[in-house]
């Protein structure tokens, strides 16, 4: 009998930076917040999609101020504290940018990267 070594995935998430989409929200970790230097300053999202390579893209542009087709950021507690992590609310949306991926009761991650200074583009 011969033995073989597993291979352990290096994505556990604690140094990816990532997106859970599912149930109607966008779920970014922390590691996707340090892209964008989150200190707490951001309170509101505009979600933007482009064509590349023939495909929808989706990415969020986060603002300290509220403008035009801004949806509210919430921020993730735990033991009363905000930790961090930014979760964006908005079943219509999320369900149309990323149909049954965002409408479905599980969560699919995807990985992003940052494109400006206060924007993450999400990656298939």
């Amino acid at each position: 009998m011969e033995w073989v070594e597993v291979q352990i995935k290096q994505t556990s998430g604690k140094n990816v930076p990532f997106v859970s989409i599912g149930r109607g929200q966008l779920d970014f970790n922390a590691v996707a917040c340090d892209l964008i230097e989150d200190n707490g300053n951001y309170k509101y999202v505009k979600l933007l999609k482009a064509k590349e390579n023939g495909k929808t893209v989706v990415a969020a542009k986060f603002l300290t101020d509220a403008e035009p087709n801004t949806i509210p950021i919430k921020r993730k507690e735990q033991n009363g504290k905000t930790v961090k992590g930014i979760t964006v609310r908005n079943k219509g949306v999320v369900s149309e940018l990323f149909g049954k991926d965002g409408s479905n009761d599980g969560m699919q991650r995807h990985l992003v990267e940052r494109i400006e200074p206060n924007m993450l583009k999400i990656v298939d």
